[in-house]
């Protein structure tokens, strides 16, 4: 046999990077979701000044329509806070601050290009250590399993309910209710109590200390001392994987006796923050309830993580990012925002958010669920 027939006997060789490759690849178009995504979210700015000041999207009521009072709505009761001003200059204020917290997301951490960057070479995990892309992933994943549990409680006869009345007095509630339903179920419901139980167990606690763990809880536990090495460990979001709680099998006994009460409030605001829109009486049912407590879930998990400036980033992009467009389309082309096939603008943020970005999003939480309990059952 000649040595050219030995050689055309050998094998090919096989094409170790082809899962490298496909793995690039699949984070490359994930990446791009994310970037159409936020782009998304900075042109919902100006769509909403122009829905607001240069359309008549409302008989009723317009830009320069006087509010004299802001109804903060605790779980127990409805509290009026005085407020001097009109529609206009409360969408003004309250953009100025969706925006700030836009930039400051995507500033923190590894920031938001880094992290974008090492995703493709070092996977999603590099997307939890920026608060926007982490934000971004657990938005996407909680709209799309949200399609699934309400199409799962439709078809058993179970009403999610819906919105209805004044176009534009919703607009500006949806626009409200992101700051004022964080601070109620995510900043007094978990953060005090944490804040409270950090007072309590650490004494040198200084007043920018305390309001540093109100703004984000893991800050309390950012820095620990082993009990058993001594050792001091600084952790903060952006070295940390995206656990809620820093992992290692030996944890410290500042996190071990504030895990407990972590859980606990933040399950039991969810479960409360469910409720509260059912029992609101606004048009909401009862499959509002498991939803909007699914929402909490996550909700809860980014405040405690990253940051008040999160959760209400993820809370702002379902209640106005989702619904501007429809909004303007209602004002600007005459199609009702609560329109089921909805004006080519509004199809745009559903099927972005829910499909695009939700469908990787959901298995990427899914995948790191199933790798915890995997290490939890060892």
């Amino acid at each position: 046999m000649s040595s050219s027939g030995a050689r055309a006997l050998q094998p090919p060789p096989v094409a170790t990077d082809t899962t490298s490759s496909a793995r690039t690849n699949w984070m490359f178009f994930f990446i791009g979701i994310i970037v159409f995504t936020i782009a998304m979210m900075l042109v919902s700015f100006p769509v909403g000044f122009y829905t607001v000041f240069g359309t008549h999207l409302s008989d009723n009521y317009s830009a320069s329509t006087p509010v004299y009072s802001v109804g903060y709505d605790f779980f127990f009761a409805t509290v009026q806070v005085p407020l001097v001003g009109n529609f206009g200059s409360i969408f003004v204020v309250l953009s100025a601050i969706y925006l700030a917290f836009l930039v400051l997301a995507a500033r923190q951490g590894t920031g938001l290009l880094k992290a974008l960057r090492a995703s493709v070479s070092d996977g999603y995990d590099a997307l939890f250590k920026n608060p926007l892309t982490a934000t971004l992933v657990i938005l996407g994943a909680v709209s799309f399993v949200t399609v699934l549990v309400d199409s799962f409680q439709t078809s058993a006869g179970v009403s999610t309910g819906s919105l209805s009345g004044d176009p534009f007095l919703l607009l500006v509630n949806f626009f409200l209710a992101p700051l004022t339903e964080e601070a109620t179920f995510r900043m007094i419901m978990i953060g005090l109590p944490v804040l409270v139980l950090s007072l309590i167990m650490f004494r040198e606690f200084s007043p920018f200390k305390v309001a540093k763990a109100l703004w984000r809880p893991s800050s309390a536990w950012d820095v620990d001392e082993d009990v058993e090495t001594e050792a001091v460990t600084v952790r903060s979001f952006n070295e940390t994987g995206p656990s809620l709680f820093p992992d290692g099998s030996s944890d410290s006994l500042k996190v071990r006796a504030i895990k407990p009460v972590v859980y606990v409030f933040l399950f039991l605001s969810s479960f409360i923050f469910g409720y509260a829109h059912y029992a609101s009486g606004i048009g909401w049912g009862p499959g509002k309830v498991s939803e909007a407590a699914l929402a909490g879930v996550a909700l809860g998990y980014l405040y405690v993580k990253y940051g008040f400036q999160t959760n209400v980033l993820m809370h702002w992009s379902i209640n106005y990012v989702g619904t501007i467009f429809a909004f303007f389309g209602q004002a600007a082309y005459g199609v009702p925002w609560t329109s089921n096939t909805g004006s080519f603008l509004d199809i745009i943020p559903t099927v972005d958010i829910v499909y695009l970005l939700g469908v990787p999003s959901t298995l990427i939480v899914g995948n790191e669920i199933l790798k915890r309990a995997m290490r939890n059952r060892r």
